[in-house]
């Protein structure tokens, strides 16, 4: 036998030539820290909202941008950082975009009224528009076959721990207080993340430019945020503003600013130029249908988060850290759910989405039993179930809308059919938290005057049995329900209104504690009850919307073979 003929049966070692290089996972570390830190921003600030409203004296609107606001600007400037990394370079434009990051949550945390923080909350969004599609660039020219799934899914698993683990992280670090920061540390914790995002990515990304230059959309990027703004805007002001005329104006002017968007891509298009939205998408598959579906199913999470997040806090006055606890059974039921969803989507296809739709909408029918059921004795025990139910629905939806919905991207625009899915998902939070929170607090406060005046009976039953004469009895109810509702209609429902001192005082007058403590008890029910009622009717919307999703994936057809994170 010959030498040749020895050294071919010699195996050779075996190799990857796709296997990344030690450094390569050090960066996606990296900027999967960046990531956790900027998604974490949607939903750590909701069980923070009602603090930062005490503390700023900030109305209930403001309350709402401070969410829909971030995700407005996110949403808005996600197609053109894409662009800016492609001109720039991905690993340029996410550091500028971390530390961009990091200055808005400085500002934040040193915010001084609710204008000041909803203004750097926007510049916050536009910093993580920046950053964020860098993140799938950078996974996309680094890592190759399976590493690249394996990537995708590390940030597939780092976006829904944000997502869950938002509220919860919230409510331990103003629990906490550090160095007496209360709920500022929700911002400031992201400065030595982004520090240390921002040196690791330099020191461990490799630099990647596109080798033709995309041109920036100013205009429809302009037109797109102006049509969403015009609905979110009306909707979160109407109530201060009384629902004016001009509030429904600008609610119908949506509708043309919205056409004019379509009309400059087609525009855009034909003169070979590079539109926000690739319009080849939506020829010849469901990816409009798809994109429908992806932003109704949005459009009841961050909401859902919100409103909870204050039911519990201002109605029923539980701490930050007792509320964020409150959330741990949705993220135990969103993690099960997902290990669930994952081998059975290429078994079911979109079904598993609507199986997901399906079990959220009977987790919120679950919630509205409890809080009917206990309106004045709500415990973390008694929210659990309903929020295990609502958590593994909302775990199959997350797991795999965005498959369901990419498989209709047709053609080689799979990149840009993942940004427009993106931007699509992040206004529809936005709509959601500005429809929600329109009916939440408009019943908080529209409904007011009739839920005191239901607390009547009982009230003047104790008082009577307190041996109060019916003069001051009298008083006293019309004290109750002028307070209850000034405090419920207030700007600021944390400071106490004139009314309610009044009360408070002629209570005192009596002589009797017993009867300052039944204006106290009495309150605090009616709050109880009032949140109750305000909660239960908000989550019809809650129901409603996920209903849509249900009937509107029967619209897509039946794929089977999907597999989770394979879109990318």
């Amino acid at each position: 036998m010959s030498d040749a003929s020895i050294g071919a049966v010699v195996p050779a070692p075996l190799t990857d030539p796709q296997a990344p290089s030690r450094r390569a996972w050090l960066g996606l570390a990296v900027i999967l820290l960046a990531a956790f830190m900027e998604l974490l921003d949607v939903t750590v600030v909701t069980v923070a909202s009602p603090e930062i409203q005490s503390s700023l004296d900030a109305s209930y609107a403001q309350v709402q941008w401070i969410l829909a606001g971030y995700q407005l600007t996110f949403a808005a400037g996600l197609v053109a950082g894409g662009r800016l990394g492609d001109i720039y370079g991905c690993r340029r434009v996410f550091v500028n975009g971390v530390l961009l990051f990091s200055g808005a949550s400085v500002l934040c945390a040193a915010a001084t009224s609710g204008t000041t923080i909803v203004l750097f909350r926007l510049l916050q969004g536009l910093a993580a528009a920046l950053m964020f599609p860098q993140v799938l660039s950078i996974i996309h020219v680094t890592f190759l076959g399976k590493h690249r799934a394996a990537a995708f899914g590390a940030l597939g698993g780092v976006t829904g721990l944000a997502g869950i683990a938002g509220p919860l992280i919230g409510g331990v670090l103003i629990h906490l207080d550090l160095f007496g920061t209360d709920w500022r540390a929700i911002f400031l914790i992201n400065i030595p993340i982004g520090l240390l995002a921002a040196v690791g990515a330099w020191l461990l990304v490799t630099e990647w430019k596109s080798d033709r230059r995309p041109g920036l959309d100013l205009w429809g990027t302009a037109l797109g945020t102006a049509a969403v703004a015009l609905v979110i805007f009306p909707l979160v002001q109407g109530r201060d503003a009384d629902w004016a005329w001009w509030i429904w104006a600008l609610l119908a002017l949506s509708a043309p600013v919205l056409y004019l968007f379509w009309r400059h891509q087609r525009w855009l298009e034909r003169r070979g130029g590079s539109p926000v939205v690739d319009l080849s998408l939506f020829r010849g598959g469901s990816f409009g249908i798809g994109l429908l579906v992806e932003f109704t199913c949005f459009a009841g999470v961050s909401a859902f988060f919100l409103v909870l997040a204050v039911e519990l806090q201002a109605g029923y006055a539980w701490s930050a850290l007792r509320t964020g606890m409150a959330f741990l059974p949705v993220a135990l039921g969103t993690g099960l759910a997902s290990g669930i969803a994952i081998p059975l989507l290429p078994k079911l296809g979109k079904i598993v989405l609507q199986m997901g739709a399906v079990v959220m909408a009977l987790g919120m029918v679950a919630l509205m039993f409890t809080l009917h059921a206990h309106p004045h004795d709500l415990t973390f025990w008694k929210l659990a179930p309903a929020g295990l139910v609502v958590g593994l629905g909302l775990g199959m939806i997350v797991t795999t809308v965005n498959d369901v919905v990419l498989a209709e991207a047709v053609g080689p625009s799979a990149g840009s059919a993942a940004g427009v899915q993106t931007t699509v998902g992040q206004a529809g939070n936005a709509v959601g938290v500005a429809v929600l929170g329109a009916i939440f607090f408009g019943l908080l406060s529209g409904n007011a005057t009739a839920a005191v005046r239901d607390s009547m009976p009982e009230f003047r039953t104790e008082l009577r049995q307190a041996a109060v004469s019916a003069q001051t009895a009298q008083a006293l109810e019309r004290s109750m329900v002028t307070c209850f509702s000034d405090q419920a209609s207030a700007d600021d429902p944390g400071k106490l209104q004139p009314a309610c001192t009044t009360l408070m005082t002629q209570a005192q007058r009596t002589g009797n504690p017993a009867v300052v403590e039944l204006v106290g008890e009495n309150l605090s029910k009616t709050r109880q009850q009032h949140f109750s009622d305000s909660m239960r009717t908000g989550l019809y919307y809650e129901v409603t919307v996920l209903g849509l999703v249900f009937l509107l994936v029967f619209l897509l057809p039946l794929r089977r073979g999907l597999q989770a994170g394979a879109a990318h």
